[in-house]
């Protein structure tokens, strides 16, 4: 009888310990606003869109050593007209950002901007302005040394430091209008701020805080979209100089 009271103590006691959150784990708070971008600034808080009722908050698994989104989307679902939301407890590095939606989620208004969460770090607010008639690039990017055949090389190994950063030139086409964003290096991924619709070619660069030493291939044809939308430049690795 003592040994069938010890088991089902232990199995207790597991099935506590397995529920139990882990150290790490963190809950994040989106809160959501529709804006109007206009004259290079954003104000207004207008309502959710007729047809769009439901508000996702998206948590992408981030890899920090590959600097690539990987795995399953962990999904938490809201009014939208809460305009606010918060996800149940993750452990882990991700991306997170909020989408407008249909009920069925079957139709998209827009994605916001992604944010960088690692749990370690607690709880965390985040406030995701959305746009009805701007946009945004998204890009991921790994630097190659140019003196050593392309081999992968870090942003602290090719001498970036707090006064460097990885920027995004974009020309809007038919134009000389040129917008440029300014990125951490060693976050390896980056959102611009918003941006006028329409077509553009977008030039990635590397300036170690004297000057650039190293730019990837130019990127043309790129859209930008309303109501904000998030056009993802893809995984650029940029050749440097050292």
């Amino acid at each position: 009888m003592k040994k069938l009271v010890l088991g089902a103590l232990l199995v207790a006691a597991a099935s506590s310990t397995a529920c139990s959150p882990a150290p790490t784990d963190a809950v994040i708070t989106a809160r959501w606003k529709f804006e109007h971008f206009s004259g290079g600034t954003v104000g207004g808080d207008d309502p959710c869109p007729p047809g769009f009722t439901t508000t996702s908050i998206h948590s992408k698994p981030w890899d920090p050593i590959n600097n690539v989104t990987f795995g399953t989307e962990i999904i938490d679902k809201f009014n939208c007209s809460a305009k606010i939301g918060t996800t149940d407890p993750l452990d882990g590095i991700f991306l997170v950002w909020v989408q407008i939606e249909s009920d069925t989620g079957s139709t998209v208004y827009a994605q916001s901007e992604r944010n960088y969460i690692d749990t370690i770090d607690g709880d965390v607010t985040l406030d995701f302005p959305l746009l009805d008639n701007a946009g945004f690039f998204f890009l991921t990017w790994d630097l190659a040394d140019a003196t050593r055949g392309n081999a992968p090389i870090t942003c602290e190994q090719a001498g970036i430091t707090k006064a460097g950063s990885v920027e995004t030139h974009a020309t809007l086409v038919g134009t000389t209008a040129l917008l440029t964003d300014k990125f951490t290096c060693n976050h390896y991924y980056g959102t611009t701020e918003p941006l006028p619709v329409g077509t553009y070619t977008v030039s990635v660069d590397v300036d170690d805080g004297t000057g650039s030493i190293g730019t990837a291939p130019a990127l043309t044809n790129e859209h930008i979209t309303a109501p904000n939308g998030l056009t993802d430049l893809g995984h650029i690795t940029i050749p440097v100089t050292p």
